[in-house]
């Protein structure tokens, strides 16, 4: 596994970098700020937590990462990774 920038709808919203055989997120965007440091067993499951984060905190999330509006919409299909 190596460093990878994970990105939510187009916009980088943390790292992930190998913690053994699993990953843990560095989060660089306040929306998902509450997942920073959390450990998982494949970037496909840190993806996943985002979108539910992402989902579950809509409300607080209107303004959006970067200027760009979140919905369950364009979450599906959001991700990203570099």
């Amino acid at each position: 596994m190596e460093k990878q920038v994970i990105e939510y709808a187009g916009v980088p919203v943390g790292i992930s970098v190998p913690e053994g055989n699993r990953v843990k997120f560095i989060a660089v965007k306040f929306p998902v700020i509450d997942l920073d440091g959390g450990i998982y067993s494949s970037v496909a499951d840190l993806q996943r937590a985002i979108r539910t984060h992402m989902k579950n905190n809509q409300s607080n999330t209107q303004d959006g990462i970067g200027g760009l509006s979140w919905t369950p919409s364009n979450a599906r299909n959001a991700f990203s990774a570099a």
